[in-house]
């Protein structure tokens, strides 16, 4: 059972903003602060930097305060009996957190819900809690703070929502203010993947979503997905999902409710002639079930890699391979 008896977010407080109290009972509270904080421990004043947290268990001393012109956090008092609330593995000591923003949105959408009170706040509330401190407890064991790690989880939100740009390691780089050798070694140790890997895992993530639910031509699709010619998207989605896109297009349509067998797109969705590319193909689609997934397949190695010198360009891009594969 959780049940929320205070929160809010964002709230701005003065340089002479100072809280003290002592949880209640069964109450935990949590803070996540945006700008820099002390906290009171051992008799002494902290100060740890903004993207902070906080959970106080029930009964311990709260004491907090502002250290700059201005102090903001957002809070929330509660009872839980979760596990994943009742056994964190952190209660009165700050620690970082990875993505401030996810936190924050999940604390938004806990105040609206908690202000709701409808029939179904109870399972919302606490798939919401879940998710929360699922997050925080994978902070509680990282424990490095890193002035790159958010505008790194930025970059990787970033790839996934625009695949279609056209991303390279030098563009990446100067965004984030880094050295393209050393943005490798940070992407890659974040997130165990390079980041030129999460480009292409994210592209054809999206063109496997377009030849599945929609009627474009498979050179249309390549363009969408931010490649420059559909040889090059051809011979990369085979490496990711080892089917050609017109045999991962065949399979896709005869799943699809109302087509089984039909080897044709939805009913709203009327089928057009693939381009001379995909007539070319004779490969049968596998069973789903035996195919490996997306992202259980090995990544085609780029950034970081032993791929020879000349697939890349002085800018880190893919080149496209010098004949079409037939």
């Amino acid at each position: 059972m959780n049940t929320i008896h205070f929160i809010g977010y964002s709230a701005v407080h003065p340089s002479d903003f100072q809280f003290e109290a002592v949880t209640a009972p069964g109450q935990y509270t949590l803070l996540l602060v945006t700008t820099p904080v002390q906290f009171l421990s051992g008799g002494q004043w902290l100060e740890y930097p903004g993207g902070t947290a906080m959970l106080y268990a029930p009964g311990q001393a709260i004491c907090y305060r502002a250290c700059r012109d201005t102090y903001q956090n957002d809070w929330m008092r509660f009872t839980s009996d979760d596990p994943l609330v009742t056994q964190f593995p952190l209660t009165g000591v700050p620690f970082p957190v990875s993505d401030m923003a996810y936190c924050h949105n999940l604390l938004k959408l806990l105040t609206w819900e908690a202000s709701l009170a409808s029939a179904d706040s109870d399972p919302i509330i606490s798939n919401l809690l879940q998710a929360l401190f699922l997050r925080l407890r994978r902070d509680t064991a990282r424990r490095e703070t890193s002035a790159h790690t958010p505008r790194l989880l930025n970059l990787h939100k970033k790839i996934y929502n625009s695949p279609h740009l056209p991303w390279n390691i030098r563009s990446m780089a100067d965004e984030l203010h880094l050295s393209a050798g050393y943005l490798q070694i940070l992407y890659k140790k974040t997130f165990g993947v390079s980041c030129m890997d999460d480009v292409i895992t994210s592209r054809i993530r999206m063109a496997r979503e377009q030849l599945t639910y929609t009627d474009k031509p498979i050179a249309e699709i390549a363009d969408a997905c931010g490649y420059r010619n559909v040889e090059h998207f051809c011979r990369q989605f085979r490496q990711q999902t080892g089917l050609t896109p017109g045999a991962f297009r065949r399979g896709a349509s005869a799943r699809l409710p109302g087509t089984a067998g039909t080897g044709r797109v939805p009913p709203h969705t009327p089928a057009k002639k693939t381009p001379p590319e995909d007539s070319r193909e004779d490969v049968s689609f596998a069973d789903p079930s035996k195919s490996a997934s997306l992202f259980g397949l090995p990544h085609y190695n780029v950034a970081g890699s032993d791929l020879p010198s000349d697939v890349l360009d002085s800018q880190g891009n893919i080149l496209p391979p010098q004949t079409p594969e037939l």
